[in-house]
Formats: structure tokens, C-alpha cells, sequence
């Protein structure tokens, strides 16, 4: 392996959700509004950016396809839309990556639910956990002028 280089692709920090399960429907195809059945898909991880889930079936990847995604996280219910941006086969599975389409108070609210799941995870990690507290944090604070409180 060589030195790390300091950059990094990604903008947010994954966790692994191992044996977590969450509701997802289509919402729309393209620019047209649909209503299909949810199914139950395994999610992998998850970011304030997207999730990894596993299903058997097979969508196009290809930002045409728009979800609906529910998912429970220590205890909170959470929900949101996205795109289906990538696919690959797995198995007798296909993987899927999905972009969330969220507002930034909707994510400032995941990221708080993510804080608190890596807590619940990894316990004895302390230095880990507050080096992910702080990068969110400075997230929420880029975001604190942007966002709309008002309902």
C-alpha cells in the first residue's frame, strides 16, 4: 500500500450498518411521478451524502431512477429520496449506490443520527468518534447560514 497523500474522494465518512435492513420504493421515473410497492433491501452503509443497499432487483444506474428510503438508525426513523447512481453484481445480487436529494437541514438531522450510531457502535474508539464529531460539525457550521429553520 502506498502513503496516503492526504486527498480523499469522498466528502463524507461511511459506516457500516452490518444486518440492517430499510424500506425503498420509486418515486419517479425520469421526469415522470410513479407509486410502486417498497421492498425490503439490505443496506450496507450509509452517509450523509447516500447509502449502499443489496437487492435482487435490477434497475437502471443511470440518475434516472428517484427513490423513496426508509430506514430506522438507533432507534429514529428516518426518510428521504435519492437518485440510484451506480450498480454491480454481487453474488445473485445487485449493489446500488444512491445519492440523497436532501435539503441541508434534512442532512444536518442524518448527520446528528450518524454521530450517535458510531457512539453506539464502537464504544471504545473515542479518538475516532471525535475526529468524526468534528468533521460533521464543521459541516453544520458551513451549512448554519444556508439553512432555513422555518416550517
Amino acid at each position: 500500500m502506498g502513503e496516503w497523500n492526504g486527498r480523499c474522494r469522498r466528502k463524507y465518512v461511511r459506516l457500516k450498518l452490518p444486518g440492517t435492513f430499510g424500506e425503498l420504493s420509486i418515486t419517479a421515473i425520469g421526469g415522470y411521478q410513479v407509486r410502486s410497492t417498497s421492498r425490503r433491501v439490505l443496506i450496507y452503509d450509509i452517509s450523509p451524502g447516500g447509502l449502499r443497499f443489496a437487492s435482487g432487483l435490477r434497475f437502471p444506474a443511470k440518475r434516472k431512477i428517484r427513490v423513496m428510503v426508509k430506514i430506522t438508525i438507533s432507534g429514529l426513523f428516518f426518510e428521504t429520496e435519492g437518485l440510484i447512481v451506480w450498480r454491480r453484481p454481487s453474488e445473485n445480487l445487485y449493489e446500488y449506490g444512491v445519492a440523497f436529494d436532501i435539503t441541508s437541514l434534512h442532512r444536518s438531522f442524518l448527520i446528528r443520527m450518524l454521530n450517535q450510531l458510531y457512539a453506539e457502535l464502537n464504544p471504545g474508539r473515542e479518538r475516532i468518534r471525535q475526529y468524526y464529531a468534528c468533521l460533521s460539525n464543521r459541516y453544520l457550521e458551513e451549512q448554519r447560514s444556508r439553512i432555513d429553520y422555518t416550517v
